[in-house]
């Protein structure tokens, strides 16, 4: 009777336990993470009797989780892909509608300026056309501080969106490694059987985990998961839990960086490590979209204020007066490591605003010379200096300290800076210094055009520049120009074959000489006195709308700011369209681990009925096994 009982006994207790289960998982069909558990049931050691073993009942063998770890690392892995192109994607889309919106985008106040610029060219001694072309320029400098206002709020959104970050980072890798003590000691306490809950909850915070930062996990004997981040920086090593921190750029205070306290105390820089997640884009967008878009911004800034104002001098104003500056004329930023010992100073001048590609700069001393590498390229120079790379200068004085790090960025602040310098319209130079003209006595075609001041130092001229043309200038039968009034004479000029036009150069201007002249006719290059219906300078400055100025004279303004917004956009649907791929393939992960891990209701309940029926068999068990031990009591009491 007592093997009866105790193979009932063991089975109730058996299937107990497989209802409860089943229970459990319909409790949680609908909580986030859970893996449905199984029971599985061993046959209890047979007893030998008779001669024979004779089986002695069932036993829970173990409550396993139904889990795949190639499906539910695939689902964390897509997790993470699909949060870092949502935020790359929502950042990008953000400064594409800013650069691109045709109300606040720079193109259309560029537009307007040079349409200003052109009315004055058409009547240039009027003042109201002037004041507007004042008032228009002053827009295009609101513009230019509104635009990069707006992209230093995104920066400014990124550093708390960091802060954030590695502040949830931190919660995260603090619960992990919490629950790693939890289970390991859950497990041997079960004599290793695994605590399935835990580990579910302990999946759901690394996923968390996920989508912040890329992660990798490592398991251990003893139950434990060793959590990596970014390039394999250790994050949860047992029940040890990392904390990261944020600090400011010592270069740049307007940027955040993530470190990590090191011996001594000392923060280590791990950004350029760190990837994947929210926290990756966002640092992935900041260095290769907000940043660029910055610099290249400033490269129009840089670019506008050098061609503008160099040609604005070359003229002169109502007044009679040389041209000054139009726009304030801009400078590099250079920022030294709080870490430099040395004395070192290093100064950054802008040569060739046209040469500009907008890439930052890192001067470096390593005890011996000076390296310069292009933050973008990578490409270095080293030497003593001074180096001369894409139209910037930069030369070293003092005496500096192995390890001496210098940050030059030629176009960082430009934009910001960008400002307006003249502030009376009569300032406004849009005469050529020079006119060129026939005297009335010539009786050939002689004609002198294209009148353009290149250099204005020699300005104005001494004395009038007479060319006076000559069969024999340069001996018997070779025709010229004789000069008189200034060096570089004679001009040879034939006029059989040159009519058309042949350009020279003298003193600091150009002009062209066409047509035919006969022997002593003259023209005459002199200062152009009360020229104040002259627009020569104004036509030289709304050509430069369309002349290509920048990035070595590939790139006019409109086309080098059409060019910032093309990059966005590009980088924005790039992103749009791999974040649709992460979604269908995170939905495609999730699918798969559910269709192993999920609780599906119709077999729970399927399961609850057989195991419910076992049940109410094994009690049948009980039931007999009582009745033959009353038939033996009954039979042995007569």
């Amino acid at each position: 009777m007592a093997d009866i009982l105790n193979i009932g006994t063991s089975a109730l207790l058996s299937l107990q336990q497989a209802i409860n289960t089943t229970g459990h998982n319909i409790a949680n069909v609908n909580t986030d993470g859970y893996s449905r558990q199984r029971v599985d049931l061993d046959t209890l050691t047979p007893q030998l009797s008779g001669g024979n073993y004779v089986g002695s009942g069932v036993t829970v063998d173990s409550v396993q989780r139904i889990y795949d770890q190639f499906l539910v690392s695939e689902v964390r892995s897509r997790t993470s892909s699909a949060s870092g192109y949502d935020t790359l994607y929502s950042l990008s889309s953000r400064l594409d509608g800013l650069l691109g919106d045709s109300a606040v985008g720079l193109a259309p106040a560029l537009g307007e300026f040079f349409s200003a610029m052109q009315d004055v060219a058409n009547n240039p001694g009027s003042l109201p056309e002037r004041q507007v072309l004042l008032g228009q320029a002053q827009v295009l400098a609101d513009r230019f501080h509104y635009l990069d206002s707006n992209l230093r709020s995104i920066g400014e959104e990124i550093n708390a969106r960091i802060e954030g970050s590695v502040g949830e980072i931190n919660t995260l890798a603090t619960n992990i490694a919490s629950l790693n003590d939890q289970i390991v000691s859950a497990t041997a306490r079960a004599g290793g059987s695994p605590p399935n809950d835990l580990l579910d909850a302990r999946d759901q915070q690394i996923n968390q985990l996920a989508e912040l930062i890329g992660v990798n996990t490592v398991a251990q004997s003893d139950g434990a998961i060793n959590v990596m981040i970014g390039n394999g920086q250790a994050l949860v090593v047992g029940s040890h839990a990392e904390a990261f921190q944020t600090f400011n750029d010592p270069y740049d205070s307007t940027q955040t960086l993530v470190g990590i306290t090191g011996p001594g105390g000392n923060v280590f820089d791990i950004t350029r490590f760190l990837s994947g997640g929210g926290l990756g884009a966002a640092l992935d967008f900041r260095e290769q979209v907000l940043d660029p878009a910055i610099n290249q911004l400033g490269v129009v800034a840089v670019g506008l204020s050098s061609t503008f104002n160099q040609q604005h001098q070359l003229g002169i104003d109502l007044e009679g007066d040389a041209g000054g500056d139009f726009f304030t004329p801009l400078t590099a930023v250079v920022s030294q490591s709080p870490n430099n010992t040395g004395s070192s100073v290093v100064n950054a001048t802008i040569a060739d605003a046209t040469l500009l590609s907008g890439d930052d700069y890192r001067l470096r001393y390593d005890g011996s010379q000076w390296a310069l590498s292009n933050l973008s390229s990578g490409v270095i120079q080293t030497g003593a200096g001074p180096f001369v790379v894409d139209g910037l200068t930069i030369s070293v004085s003092g005496l500096p300290a192995n390890g001496d790090s210098f940050l030059i960025q030629p176009t960082r602040q430009a934009a910001s800076q960008f400002d307006v310098a003249l502030t009376r319209a009569e300032d406004f130079a849009a005469a050529s210094p020079l006119r060129g003209q026939e005297v009335l006595s010539n009786v050939g075609s002689a004609d002198i055009s294209g009148l353009v001041v290149t250099d204005a130092a020699a300005l104005p001229l001494a004395t009038d520049v007479t060319l006076t043309f000559n069969s024999d200038a340069f001996g018997v039968g070779i025709p010229g120009f004789d000069v008189v009034g200034i060096a570089g004479g004679p001009l040879a000029y034939d006029p059989v074959a040159e009519s058309a036009g042949k350009t020279f150069s003298l003193g600091g201007f150009e002009f062209t000489l066409s047509g035919v002249p006969r022997a002593g006719d003259e023209l005459v290059i002199e200062n152009n006195a009360n020229g104040t219906g002259d627009n020569s300078n104004a036509l030289m400055m709304a050509s430069l709308q369309n002349n290509k100025q920048l990035y070595g004279g590939t790139s006019s303004y409109q086309e080098a700011y059409a060019n910032i917004v093309a990059d966005v956009a590009v980088k924005t649907r790039q992103a749009e369209s791999s974040l649709s791929t992460e979604q269908v393939l995170l939905g495609q992960a999730v699918s798969a681990r559910e269709s192993v891990s999920g609780v599906n209701l119709d077999e729970e309940a399927a399961n609850l009925i057989r195991f419910q029926q076992a049940y109410q068999a094994a009690a049948q068990i009980i039931a007999v096994s009582d009745q033959l031990f009353q038939t033996l009591l009954n039979a042995t009491s007569r």
